[in-house]
């Protein structure tokens, strides 16, 4: 990773700033407060976001403006990436709106939650480390503020141990010891569920060969039985077919007696037919009479000729409607006509200059005008007058007509008033003689039914037995269906308890299975048990300490290493004890950092922090940032030949970047480019 360029708007002191970075060492100078430091927070705002123990929102947004921006655009492995993330004030406070990564001219628009993520994988930072919201390897590898490096220096051992087992990704192996005890805890719960679901297994199969013996008993039963069933069955299956025959003869009687009520029942009816059509009969003589009467010696005119009039008046009225109409449009088109003539009379009247030219319309021009739109509305009241003449014509004509019209509408409807009279003259008649023919019908079918009913009669008492002999063959069967049903609940009810004891049966064997599966499971977590609290822990302890002492080496050798470059006094060494805490050897003897000069104190910080992130960057193996380091204020406190060592540093550091924050002008003389931060009326610029 090396940066490129930064966009700062309304953060901190800086209003609208960007700068650009060079590859190899840059130098942001300026006094103290000028506003160096917040260049470099900047960054990391721009790439994890605001924190708000470390880094807050509101730490960031410019006092007075409700927005802000931070946009840092940099090169990844041959890829150029910008990121930006936008502030913004609102009533519950400042809070991070949705930014935008782009990579290689691709946009996308995320959430800050979203955005930290992106940016851990393109930095290729543990996974684990994005759900604590925590970059600690930046922090310990890219760009570290010296008191909080120099905070890590004097916090206590637990502390500093938790702190950096995390950052060289060590705290797993603690973390497998306690979720192997949290495991182990749950081996021994599952060890005694299984041995409490077992303790039954032996009754178990005891109570499986019990239930085996009383299904060979029941096999038994029903083999004595079944002989039985199948004899009654046999016995019951004659008597049906015995009883088959006497249920037929018994439902031959029954249809002749139903035969003979309905017989009855259809004498019944037509003789109520017959004398209902004598009445009818009788009623249409009398109302064919007083219809012949009440007709009279009326002449019919002929309809087809008043039929034919009233169409050719409705057509007449059809014409004249269509000319009221076009007479109707006229007087309207003359009204338009009229009233737009008025309209222009009224404008011209009143119109100084022309509105396309501009120019003074002369009073002749005016005149001219009016006089042709005058002759218009002059022309327009003659139309409407002659039209509305002829309107009052053809109305008059329409009404004529109309009433003419009702006149034959009248005659006509007289007519076929006199049609439906003799019409029903006509049906009455047809409907009389219907009847008639009906009644002779009738009587020929009385005498038919009495001569079936005699038959039917002596087809009755002809089988005036056949009752009495079904019930005496229906009690027989009845005898016999019960000894059936006596014997059918006797087999079922043994093959019910086969089948419960089966059920039962196959219940306990696959209970058995599953006890007998879970016994080689508990075996199985016996050994998982001893494995794990004999072997397990321990290796992990092993192992940890194994990585711990490599690691120890190597921190402690950078650690010495940097800080001889550092300090050129053979009086004073440093090294690390076995918790990485700083160990100072002043002339012989052991003695604290807080003993120590200031500059001596930066010293020990500083070649702290770059052991660490040499360390860091050699451990954790894809992390993409280890090109670029980032130190601010790194000499506080150093002297002049101290501030000549730092060149040193710089030549042995080998990055391909390194941006120091730094008040000292004496920097100036050994980094590659310089960037000065001043600030004018509580405003910060770089140049």
């Amino acid at each position: 990773m090396l940066l490129k360029s930064i966009k700062l708007n309304n953060i901190r002191s800086y209003l609208d700033q960007k700068i650009d970075f060079s590859i190899g060492s840059l130098l942001l100078s300026g006094d103290i407060g000028s506003g160096k430091s917040t260049i470099l927070l900047a960054v990391e705002f721009a790439l994890f976001g605001s924190k708000p123990s470390e880094l807050p929102a509101s730490s960031l947004l410019r006092h007075g403006k409700n927005e802000g921006s931070v946009e840092l655009s940099f090169e990844l492995e041959g890829k150029n990436i910008i990121i930006k993330r936008n502030l913004k004030k609102g009533k519950n406070g400042i809070k991070q709106e949705v930014g935008y990564v782009i990579t290689d001219g691709i946009k996308k628009e995320l959430s800050p939650v979203e955005m930290k993520s992106q940016i851990f994988d393109l930095l290729g930072y543990p996974k684990d480390l994005v759900a604590k919201g925590k970059d600690m390897i930046y922090r310990y590898t890219v760009y570290t503020p010296q008191e909080e490096m120099k905070r890590i220096l004097a916090e206590d051992t637990d502390t500093r141990l938790n702190t950096l087992r995390k950052v060289f990704n060590i705290d797993k192996y603690k973390k497998i010891r306690e979720n192997s005890s949290i495991f182990l805890r749950s081996v021994k719960e599952k060890r005694k569920e299984f041995w409490g679901f077992i303790s039954d297994l032996e009754e178990k199969k005891k109570e499986l060969e019990q239930i085996k013996k009383e299904i060979s008993d029941l096999d038994e039963k029903i083999k004595i039985i079944m002989p039985k069933v199948e004899k009654a069955k046999e016995d019951v299956n004659k008597k049906r077919k015995k009883i088959s025959v006497y249920e037929d003869k018994v439902n031959e009687l029954n249809k002749l007696r139903n035969g003979s009520t309905i017989l009855d029942s259809d004498l019944n009816n037509i003789i109520k037919n017959h004398n209902k059509n004598n009445n009818d009969i009788e009623r249409l003589i009398k109302q064919i009479t007083e219809l012949e009467n009440n007709l009279g010696k009326e002449e019919i005119t002929d309809g087809a000729v008043i039929k034919e009039k009233v169409q050719n008046l409705e057509y007449n009225i059809k014409k004249l409607n269509e000319e009221l109409e076009n007479i109707k449009q006229k007087l309207n088109e003359y009204g338009i006509n009229k009233s737009k003539a008025e309209e222009i009379i009224d404008t011209v009247s009143k119109m100084e200059k022309c509105p396309l030219c501009l120019q003074n319309v002369e009073h002749e021009h005016k005149n001219s005008i009016k006089d042709w739109e005058i002759r218009n509305i002059i022309e327009a009241e003659q139309n409407i007058k002659v039209y509305s003449e002829k309107e009052k014509e053809i109305r008059y004509k329409l009404d004529s007509v109309e009433k003419e019209r009702e006149v034959l509408r009248e005659s006509e409807s007289k007519i076929e008033l006199i049609k439906l009279k003799m019409q029903n003259i006509k049906e009455k008649k047809q409907e009389k003689e219907d009847l008639e023919k009906g009644q002779i019908k009738i009587k020929e079918k009385i005498g038919e039914i009495n001569a079936r009913k005699t038959e039917v009669s002596n087809q009755i008492d002809s089988r005036k037995n056949v009752e009495e002999d079904y019930k005496i063959v229906k009690a027989q069967l009845d005898i016999a269906l019960e000894e059936e049903k006596k014997l059918d609940i006797e087999k079922v009810t043994l093959e019910k308890e086969k089948e419960s004891s089966n059920r039962i049966s196959k219940n306990l064997e696959e209970e058995i299975e599953k006890k007998s599966k879970a016994k080689e499971k508990l075996n199985y977590l016996v050994e998982m048990q001893n494995w794990l609290e004999n072997y397990f822990a321990n290796l992990m302890i092993t192992v940890e300490r194994h990585v711990m002492l490599q690691i120890y080496r190597e921190f402690n050798e950078l650690f010495k290493t940097w800080f001889n470059v550092l300090i050129e006094d053979e009086t004073i060494s440093v090294r690390l004890d076995d918790e990485f805490t700083p160990i100072i050897e002043q002339n012989g003897y052991e003695t604290y950092v807080e003993n120590l000069s200031g500059g001596e104190k930066t010293a020990v910080a500083l070649s702290y922090r770059l052991a660490l992130n040499k360390v860091i960057n050699d451990i954790v193996t894809d992390i993409k940032t280890k090109e670029i380091l980032m130190l601010d204020e790194p000499t506080d406190g150093f002297s002049s030949e101290q501030l000549d060592k730092v060149r040193d540093v710089l030549d042995q550091l080998n990055m391909q970047q390194v941006v120091i924050v730094s008040h000292e002008s004496k920097i100036e003389s050994f980094v590659d480019n310089v960037i000065r931060v001043g600030k004018e009326e509580h405003v910060s610029k770089a140049y």
